[in-house]
């Protein structure tokens, strides 16, 4: 079964700057009413979990559960529409990144 993915993954930083994920929506995301939206997502972070516990590396699992964990703090955002999906979300990673909780920066 192909897992469809609800967003595209870009990352930016670099040259001084501190490292960011870049996450847009699919258009097929957004267009999906919301019943079909949760379990596009939950069936999503169902397969990040897997992925994590098949990595072979460390670097690789690494950034599987950061892509998970930012998932995760989505999730309830998505869920309760509360957050736009025609948007490009930036998200500061690493020990460099500023910013408080997800929560805060939706505001």
């Amino acid at each position: 079964m192909a897992v469809k993915v609800p967003f595209n993954i870009g990352y930016g930083g670099g040259d001084g700057q501190a490292p960011e994920l870049h996450l847009s929506f699919t258009t097929e995301f957004q267009q999906m009413d919301l019943s079909q939206r949760v379990k596009v997502y939950k069936d999503y972070l169902e397969y990040l979990i897997a992925q994590a516990q098949l990595a072979q590396d460390e670097t690789s699992q690494k950034g599987i559960i950061t892509l998970l964990q930012i998932a995760e703090q989505l999730f309830p955002h998505v869920q309760s529409e509360q957050i736009p999906l025609d948007q490009t979300l930036v998200v500061g990673i690493g020990e460099d990144a500023e910013g408080s909780s997800l929560d805060e920066l939706l505001q």
